[in-house]
Parts: structure tokens; sequence; C-alpha cells
């Protein structure tokens, strides 16, 4: 390895202790951020609706925080040289937190474009840094564990968001100032745990962001998988569901369901990346959730065939993610693991962006089924990268 594009750890290596005192401190700060992200979507869509706002301007309003993420992460490397990991993380929580009553306080829905977008660059740093962080820390025996357990901690902070929505309610004040609250504690395990210990950037990337889908495709496509899935299944699973007669109460059931697979799957997957070539899980997950959606026709007639299926499609897909970020982190160090990070999350946002409309286009063609066709169509292209990948690219064994 080339010492060069080494990033430090502090000023010196860090003892085991250290590096637990680390990983918690970043873990925890992303798992509150998640929850304040759980509350947050669902309080500023209702908000919008109940105001009459248009579902066309609603979806406009949504798509900021994936525009901001295309117009900072290729500044963040360069952003990680002249600021500490830590500083940069506290920035982005502080601004996170202040646009929450900000939204309060400037109840109109063209205010809250660039209010949203502010936000969108503040979660955009403390995703990018918190997942090159944890990759920065991990080894190739645990980097599939250590990222399964920020993907399913990270899951679970974000679906118990609606809860305490229902505790908080969506009226006056008190919603915004509670996610302002929640947000803002994600700066204590920074401060308390991760002092001294955050990773260092003293170099420049060794080539563009963008080249980085080049070099790792199967990998970075594979953000882009999940983010055009997941915000399909989240924003057009209820509405397929009620097409095909069910209830919108069961319909609604089903997200939860695919959120536990979400949640419990991630570790398991991450363990198995760990023991054995990481293109073979990417293209086994692949494989398994495109005939998972294949066969949401067939199941969703029944509880008992529909439930698991999407339990296990949701555990699957999750893991495209777990195992794509534990590819780069296997693959690139320093400043190149950074950007790499970087154009990882532009893809996830790029699949956010673009999913739901194309399937959404997809339902009015082929109503009901045409979410499943969009999705299938989706998968399948990913199943022929990652199997190209797979089976050309040379073998990787972690352990």
């Amino acid at each position: 390895m080339n010492d060069k594009n080494l990033t430090m750890l502090a000023d010196a290596p860090l003892s085991a202790a250290e590096r637990r005192s680390s990983l918690i401190a970043v873990i925890a700060c992303i798992t509150v951020v998640g929850m304040g992200l759980g509350v947050s979507i669902p309080l500023l869509a209702l908000l919008m609706e109940r105001n009459g706002v248009p579902a066309s301007v609603i979806g406009l309003n949504t798509a900021m925080p994936a525009l901001a993420t295309f117009a900072l992460t290729p500044f963040i490397p360069g952003l990680l040289r002249r600021f500490s990991a830590i500083s940069f993380l506290l920035a982005c929580i502080l601004v996170s937190a202040l646009a929450m009553p900000a939204y309060y306080l400037f109840p109109n829905v063209w205010v809250w474009f660039p209010i949203r977008f502010a936000n969108g660059l503040a979660l955009t740093g403390l995703f990018v840094v918190s997942e090159f962080w944890i990759n920065t820390l991990a080894d190739e025996k645990n980097r599939g564990r250590l990222i399964g357990i920020y993907g399913t901690v990270l899951s679970a902070g974000f679906a118990s968001g609606p809860m305490v929505l229902l505790l908080v309610g969506t009226e006056g004040l008190l919603p915004f100032a509670t996610i302002a609250v929640l947000i803002a504690l994600a700066a204590i395990p920074l401060l308390v745990f991760g002092r001294g210990l955050a990773p260092r950037i003293t170099e420049r990337p060794s080539r563009s962001m963008v080249s980085f889908l080049m070099a790792a495709p199967a990998a970075t496509l594979a953000g882009l998988v999940y983010g055009a899935t997941e915000t399909d299944i989240f924003n057009l699973l209820p509405i397929y569901g009620v097409r095909i007669g069910m209830t919108e109460q069961t319909a609604a059931l089903f997200l939860s369901i695919f959120a536990a697979g979400n949640i419990l799957c991630q570790l398991p997957i991450g363990l198995w990346a760990d023991r054995t070539d990481r293109r073979f899980v990417l293209l086994v997950c692949a494989l398994t959730g495109l005939l998972g959606t294949l066969a949401i026709p067939f199941v969703s007639g029944s509880l008992w065939t529909f439930a698991p299926t999407l339990f296990i499609f949701g555990g699957v897909v999750a893991g495209l993610y777990t195992v794509g970020l534990t590819l780069l982190g296997a693959r690139f160090r320093g400043a190149d693991l950074a950007a790499a990070n970087g154009a990882f999350v532009m893809m996830y946002s790029l699949g956010a962006l673009i999913g739901p409309p194309l399937s959404g286009a997809a339902m009015d063609l082929w109503d009901p089924h045409g979410l499943i066709v969009a999705m299938a169509g989706l998968l399948g292209v990913y199943v022929l990268v990652a199997g190209w990948r797979y089976f050309t690219a040379p073998r990787q064994h972690p352990s």
C-alpha cells in the first residue's frame, strides 16, 4: 500500500479501546441523525399536503437534498484536508438542527426550498464523512460487520422516527423543536467519545470523483439501485397495495415489514461479506432481489406469502448498500476513500431522485404492476453488472 495514500487516525495509531470509542462516537451520532430524519421527512410531507401544496411541488421540494448531494460531495475531500472530521460533522449538525425551527418560522413552501437544500448539504456531509470514518477504522476481518452494524442502527433510528411523530404530533413548534433537539444530541457522542480519534486526510484524491464510478462500477451502482428501490418502496408500494385491493392500513403495514428486513438483515449480510468474495455477495443480493421483485404479483394476495417475501426483499436490497460500502473500503484509502464514499452517496441520491418518477410513470403505463416492471428492470441490469464484475475481476477473499 502506498504510504502517501494512508489516512491518519489522530496523531498515532489507535489502541483497541480507542478504536471502540471512535466507533461509538460516529455510530451513535448517525443513529440520532437517522431518528431526526425519520421524524422530519413525514412531518414536512404531511404539512405540505395539509396546506394544499400540489403534489408536483412536493416532489420538487423533496428532491432538494439529492440536489444538495451533487453540489457538496465533490468538495468533501478538500474540506476534510482543511478541517477536522469532528469539526466538519459538528458544523453539519448545527446547520441541520437550525433548519428545523426555520421551517416553522417561515411557513412558505417556496422558502422551504432553500432551507431544505441547506439541510441537504448538512445531511450529505454527515453521511459521507460518517461512512468514510467507519470504513477507515475497519480492517479486512471486520469491515462488513462494522458497516452492517452502521446500517442496522441507522435504519432502526430512521424507523423509530414516525413513532416520535406520533408522540409530538404535527401541530405548532413542538415537532420542529423536538427534531432540532434530536439532531443537536448527535453532537454529544462526537464530543464525549470522538475527540482526537477521528480520521484525517492529508493528501488529494488520485482521481476525479466521477472516475470512481468506472473504477468500481459494481460497488457504486449498488448505491444507485438501493436508492431507487428504497424510495420506490416507501413512496409507491402503498399505492400498489391499494390498487391490487388492499386496505390503506394493510398497505402501510407492509412498509414496516420491508423496513424490518432492512434492519435485521444488514448485519448477517455484512458478516457474510467478511468471509467470502464480496462481489459474489453483491451478485447474490441482486439476484435474490430480482427474483423477489418478480414474485410480488404472485404472492401479494396473501399476508403469509407477501410478508416473508417483502422481508427478504428488504434485507437483500439493503445488503447492496452495506456490501457496496464494504467493497469501497477494501479497495481505497485516505482521500481516495472519502471521494469514493462521496461518489457512492451521489449514486444513492441519483437513484432516489429518478426512481419514483420513472416507476410512477411505469405504474401509469402498466397499472398496477408497472412498479414491478420498473424495479425488476433496474435490478436485472444490475445483476448483469454484478455478474460481469464477479466473473471478470480478480477474486477477493477478505480473510
